[in-house]
């Protein structure tokens, strides 16, 4: 597939995306008795998508900057990964709480969107270490200091 049709399609799909953001948080409310209610940090997201997306589409249809190639069978491969990750972590985090399922996630991406040549040696093992002690930093910020309730799992985190 060309990468010119897929970042203009991409970059629209964003765009009506950061719409769809904007509008649905206003539903939720800007403000609550003066402080930002539920619907503020989604309206500033939404309206950043749409926004950057914009100009993305502007700066291609106007010719200024066009991306020009193909992307290959590995990049589709490494897309589809990052993706069933994703996917995989929405499925378990209730079966396994949701530390284990981003520590799992975290690795699984990591080593995905690395490099080939970078992969071997010591690099899986600094990518877990990373991944868990990650994890476990934003257990103890979100889970214990900020109080954040966290799905847990049968190992308690």
């Amino acid at each position: 597939m060309k990468t010119a049709h897929l970042d203009r399609l991409f970059t629209s799909l964003m765009l009506a995306l950061g719409l769809y953001v904007t509008v649905s948080a206003f539903n939720y409310g800007l403000y609550r008795d003066a402080v930002p209610g539920p619907g503020f940090f989604p309206a500033i997201a939404g309206l950043l998508m749409t926004v950057l997306s914009a100009a993305i589409l502007v700066r291609d249809l106007s010719g200024r900057l066009r991306i020009s190639g193909e992307i290959g069978l590995p990049v589709i491969g490494g897309i589809a990964g990052v993706t069933a990750a994703i996917v995989a972590f929405v499925y378990l985090t209730p079966l396994t709480g949701m530390a284990v399922a981003a520590g799992l996630a975290m690795a699984v991406i990591g080593y995905l969107t690395e490099e080939s040549d970078r992969k071997g040696g010591r690099f899986p093992l600094k990518l877990i270490g990373l991944s868990i002690g990650t994890v476990a930093a934003c257990h103890v910020l979100f889970g214990m200091i900020i109080r954040v309730p966290l799905i847990t799992g049968p190992f308690g985190f």
